[in-house]
């Protein structure tokens, strides 16, 4: 560019030198009067002299605009190094903010506020100043101020949320979300929020109704949006049957659903055939049963597999939960199922074969105190039975319900965790584990059965 633009100089200048020498060669004469005047001057002369007026005329123009805008371009210049001044009280209360600074924060603040006025800069630096420095009120005022603005109003309600959830207000908080979700229901946080707020108070059909939202605009996942959905209509179901005017079918309905959809989750073979069992339909929830713990065991599911039986003697149980265990019988609830029955019916050795299969080479507690158990009742020297309960103070921890957000530990399963108040992430499983996966082609194979059923 710098290259072309130098030949092209270059050319101006050899086109001026050119003109310049065929006026000197061709001088001509130019004769002008005017109320007595008379003017003779060559063509060259006339044409320096007119050029040389012409720039006169533009200089004078130049200074007059000069001279007339000086006051305008000294306020200006004197407004723009005050917006700079303003943006760089602005940047350092943010690093401020960064640093954990509140003091520092809340002064460059409220001075960005005085030089720049501009309140949707200064207000979101106001406020997180605020909050830093446990100025709840002025935080408040902030974020409120932020609603008025179209542009500030999302982060305001998001400050808004954020501080009601910090003094324990559930209820401010659920309707700053449901504002923040009516704006904006394509923001991840947004959706995940409102919808654990919905479950943390029990609204299951807004929760689901916002969950499905979330599956449509792919804020959640089909595979988790089948899973919680699963789960919220197990509380539907739940819900429905302690309502007095509530019909026990639609508890059914809603069970039946929830188990189509995740079969894999242990509390919707349970609620399930829970309600069937109530219903007397035992043959049914037997078939549930079995089902369910082909892809997802668990102790809870063998006790209602032996009431669902409605068998009352030892080794027609054990008869029993063989059938149940069938579809799945290498699984470590299995064999301690079936050792729990053998223990029962007094046969020691197969609750012991069962035990040691189940335990491997490193036995988790349940296995140490049944095996403590079997020894104990077999009628065998009493050290070994202490070695085994020793053997279960000091052994792995056994499955059980544990939240996947959290790892907090739950003697029962519940939909929402009491740790960390997420929904649906509690899974049955051993410390360091990941929960029951249910492959997909079992996944489809148990849906089309499962409809076939119904």
């Amino acid at each position: 560019m710098t290259t072309l633009r130098t030949l092209l100089w270059f050319a101006l200048a050899a086109l001026a030198m050119l003109g310049a020498v065929w006026l000197a060669e061709r001088p001509g004469t130019v004769t002008a009067e005017w109320h007595g005047w008379r003017l003779d001057s060559s063509v060259g002369l006339l044409l320096v002299v007119v050029l040389g007026l012409m720039l006169l005329g533009v200089a004078g123009w130049w200074l007059y605009r000069w001279i007339v805008g000086a006051p305008f371009a000294l306020l200006e210049g004197w407004g723009e190094s005050r917006k700079k001044r303003g943006f760089r009280a602005l940047t350092q209360g943010l690093a401020a903010v960064a640093a954990g600074d509140g003091v520092e924060a809340q002064k460059q603040a409220r001075k960005a506020e005085q030089l720049l006025n501009e309140p949707s800069l200064t207000l979101l630096l106001s406020a997180q100043a605020a909050q830093l420095a446990g100025d709840r009120d002025g935080a408040r005022q902030a974020f409120n101020a932020m609603l008025e603005d179209e542009q500030m109003s999302f982060l305001g309600l998001r400050g808004l949320i954020v501080q009601a959830l910090r003094e324990g207000d559930q209820g401010m908080a659920l309707a700053y979300a449901e504002r923040a979700f009516k704006l904006r229901p394509q923001t991840p946080w947004v959706v995940h929020a409102l919808f654990d707020m919905q479950a943390q108070s029990g609204q299951w059909r807004n929760a689901q109704e916002t969950l499905e939202t979330g599956v449509r605009r792919k804020v959640v996942t089909q595979d988790k949006g089948r899973a919680l959905r699963a789960l919220l209509l197990v509380e539907r179901s739940r819900e429905v049957e302690k309502d007095d005017q509530g019909k026990g079918g639609d508890a059914l309905a809603l069970a039946r659903e929830a188990f189509g959809l995740a079969p894999e989750r242990i509390v919707t073979t349970r609620r399930l055939a829970e309600l069937q069992v109530k219903a007397g339909d035992t043959r049914r929830a037997q078939k549930t049963l079995e089902r369910g713990w082909a892809v997802a065991p668990h102790p809870d599911l063998a006790r209602l597999y032996v009431e669902a039986s409605r068998e009352t003697e030892a080794l027609k149980k054990i008869a029993a939960l063989r059938r149940l265990v069938a579809g799945n019988e290498d699984d470590l609830e299995s064999h301690l199922a079936l050792a729990q029955a053998y223990l029962d019916a007094g046969l020691w050795g197969e609750a012991k074969r069962h035990l040691e299969i189940a335990g491997g080479p490193h036995p988790a507690t349940r296995v140490c105190r049944l095996m403590a158990e079997a020894e104990e009742r077999a009628g065998a020297d009493p050290a070994r039975v202490h070695d085994w309960l020793a053997k279960a103070a000091a052994a792995p921890a056994d499955r059980a319900w544990r939240c996947s957000a959290c790892a907090a530990q739950h003697e029962a399963w519940r939909s929402v965790c009491e740790s960390c108040g997420a929904f649906g992430t509690l899974q049955w499983r051993a410390p360091g584990t990941f929960g029951q996966v249910l492959p997909p082609e079992v996944r489809a194979e148990l849906e089309f059965s499962g409809a076939s059923r119904a």
